[in-house]
């Protein structure tokens, strides 16, 4: 399966996303930054000692390029829409 670049409708609840570091993410679900009044969205690592802390991150972020020694890449990509197994998702 290709990796597509994440869009405002796949942050839904259960959708799995990779950081362009590697890290394996999944939706928890989106929020309104009180501070900014902007769009956010929360989601938690599927890997690692850290999967209980849910993170939050501005939509925009999750949308953005990040620069790479490789060139731009997207800083989320869809791994997995809402449903899929994690094991699923792991193994591509």
């Amino acid at each position: 399966m290709p990796f597509r670049a994440p869009n405002v409708h796949q942050f839904t609840p259960g959708t799995q996303l990779r950081h362009y570091k590697g890290g394996l993410y999944t939706v928890v679900g989106t929020c309104l930054i009180e501070a900014t009044l902007k769009p956010g969205v929360l989601y938690k690592p599927m890997q690692g000692d850290s999967q209980d802390i849910t993170w939050m991150r501005p939509m925009a972020e999750f949308q953005d390029q990040v620069a790479t020694p490789e060139g731009m890449v997207q800083r989320f990509v869809l791994v997995a829409p809402p449903g899929s197994s994690r094991s699923d998702a792991a193994s591509e």
